[in-house]
């Protein structure tokens, strides 16, 4: 399996605590009899909560695009050492920025984001090459 898809890969399974952080957390708050219940209440939970809702959210919104620019580039046969590395950067970075997300540290989750479309506009840039 190349560099690119063990990474798409990767980030796919960041999706698992992605999922569960937010939970975890309202659950803390609420008990596993909510838990357990149909929710029928909505428990808001402490700020960091919120985050990891638009953490989540907000990676959830960005995996299709890069799964979609990966599996391009492989497809094409385009996928080489630079796409490699692009997809390392790009893990790395997504991976920072759901942290930084629920940390409440902007600047870093903004940079990382940045960071992330730099390696998606790399692999594009090789898909074209």
């Amino acid at each position: 399996m190349t560099t690119d898809l063990t990474c798409l890969l990767l980030l796919v399974l960041w999706s698992i605590p992605l999922n569960h952080i937010p939970a975890l957390g309202r659950v803390s708050e609420a008990g596993l009899s909510w838990a357990a219940s149909n929710r029928e209440k909505t428990v808001a939970g402490l700020p960091w909560v919120g985050r990891a809702d638009r953490a989540q959210r907000n990676h959830h919104d960005n995996l299709a695009m890069i799964a979609a620019v990966i599996l391009i580039a492989h497809v094409a046969g385009q996928a080489d050492s630079i796409t490699g590395q692009a997809a390392i950067a790009i893990l790395t970075f997504r991976v920072v920025h759901s942290l930084a997300y629920l940390a409440g540290v902007s600047v870093v989750r903004s940079l990382s984001y940045l960071g992330s479309i730099i390696g998606i506009g790399v692999i594009v840039w090789r898909i074209f090459a």
